[in-house]
């Protein structure tokens, strides 16, 4: 799943239980709709700066076919990322 699954999936989760919550009077729409837009926006920054980490960002390069070869100065990053990444 990418980014735009997950958060349209939250949402649809989150829009789901707000529906429930003002079915039973413990919120009002308002509410409900003001916490799901802060919810998934929360959600949808942690994710892409969790997948934009430098590591992360790496192996998307290494995972591309046409790529041979990527060279970095930090151990660190060539273990994590693969075969195709390598420490200067």
């Amino acid at each position: 799943m990418n980014s735009e699954q997950i958060a349209a999936l939250l949402r649809t989760l989150l829009q789901f239980g707000g529906g429930i919550a003002v079915g039973r009077g413990w919120i009002d729409a308002d509410t409900a709709t003001a916490v799901t837009g802060a919810i998934v926006t929360i959600a949808v920054t942690a994710w892409g700066l969790y997948a934009r980490r430098n590591t992360a960002l790496v192996q998307s390069a290494a995972a591309v076919p046409q790529v041979a070869q990527i060279v970095t100065t930090s151990t660190h990053i060539a273990e994590a990322a693969g075969p195709k990444v390598v420490a200067q």
